[in-house]
């Protein structure tokens, strides 16, 4: 009878260690595809029978690889393109790929790299992920390393979520002088679970990448509510917005980067601000926001402009950018 629970007990401990930390849930694990149109991660479920965590990553890789026929789900991964190493240790995962890496456009790459953190970080002793591309780390277009990635890198991303939408934004931060707005760009992907106006704040609140431009929103203020109608988008922020104004930023400055990355991504002639759900109020003690406010062009620093697009020219493309991002 000792005998027979023993062997019970070590067919339970052998089913428990498979795949690392492996999730109760029986559908097995979500394996990441991009759509059709190649611009939005969705998953499958995919029973893993690894028998432990680098075995089910390679396994899941595979599988990423993989298009199904007739069901919408295309491969993630360009033809070619393979890893060379993984290494986990210490609860971060290193991905090395090969030279092929360098040859995907800025959407495949950034969808690749989601659907794999999203899908390596379902095991539970691979805490980040690292990405090189032979024998050098993966770097940005500034040559900065991209660094460790985690689930939290992307944008309101809850557990469950299976697809993303990709966007590249025209967003405006304050010059250093803080009486003109300057446009950098930046490149996203998203939950769809939530909206790209909002979305558009956060990378707002996250502030500026060019170390030349300054924030014009604190980390302190909220979005309540935000909606668009008649080419009229409404935006209600909490009492922070009121309390935390620019020192040297003019509250001009402040209005019109919101106004006008609020307009140029999402296709509106103005925007009407809320604060707390009312109008009557003036921001920093002097602009009031009873009226909505219309894109303006003249506050933007047209220089700054021009040499980002030339920079924009030279480069392939831009570099994810960073709210809690890395990416």
């Amino acid at each position: 009878m000792k005998k027979t629970t023993l062997w019970i007990a070590v067919a339970v401990l052998i089913l428990l260690t498979g795949c690392g930390q492996k999730k109760a849930d029986t559908s097995g694990y979500q394996v990441f595809y991009v759509n059709e149109e190649g611009n939005t991660l969705i998953s499958a479920d995919y029973p893993l029978k690894g028998e432990d965590t680098l075995d089910c990553i390679q396994e899941m890789w595979k599988k990423m690889k993989e298009s199904v026929a007739g069901s919408g789900q295309n491969s993630l991964v360009p033809e070619g393109l393979d890893i060379q190493a993984l290494d986990l240790t210490g609860g971060q995962l290193t991905i090395t790929f090969d030279s092929e890496y360098n040859k995907m456009n800025k959407v495949q790459e950034v969808l690749l790299r989601a659907g794999l953190v999203e899908g390596v970080t379902q095991f539970a002793d691979v805490k980040t992920v690292v990405f090189h591309v032979g024998e050098d780390v993966l770097r940005d277009h500034n040559g900065e390393p991209i660094g460790a990635m985690t689930r939290s890198n992307f944008i309101n991303n809850p557990v469950g979520i299976n697809s993303y939408q990709y966007a590249s934004l025209v967003l405006y931060f304050s010059s250093l002088s803080g009486d003109k707005i300057v446009k950098e760009m930046r490149n996203v992907h998203y939950s769809t679970n939530t909206t790209l106006e909002k979305v558009i704040l956060e990378q707002l609140a996250a502030g500026p990448m060019n170390s030349k431009l300054s924030g014009v929103l604190s980390e302190e203020v909220r979005v309540l509510d935000v909606k668009v109608s008649e080419k009229t988008c409404t935006l209600n922020l909490n009492q922070a917005f009121l309390d935390t104004v620019a020192g040297t930023t003019t509250p001009e400055v402040v209005i019109y980067a919101m106004v006008d990355s609020l307009c140029d991504n999402l296709g509106v002639d103005k925007v009407q601000f809320q604060v707390e759900g009312s109008s009557d109020v003036v921001y920093g003690d002097s602009l009031s926001l009873a009226g909505p406010f219309h894109r303006n062009s003249d506050i933007i620093e047209i220089q700054e402009i021009q040499e980002q697009v030339t920079e924009a020219a030279e480069s392939e493309s831009q570099e994810l950018g960073e709210p809690q991002i890395g990416l």
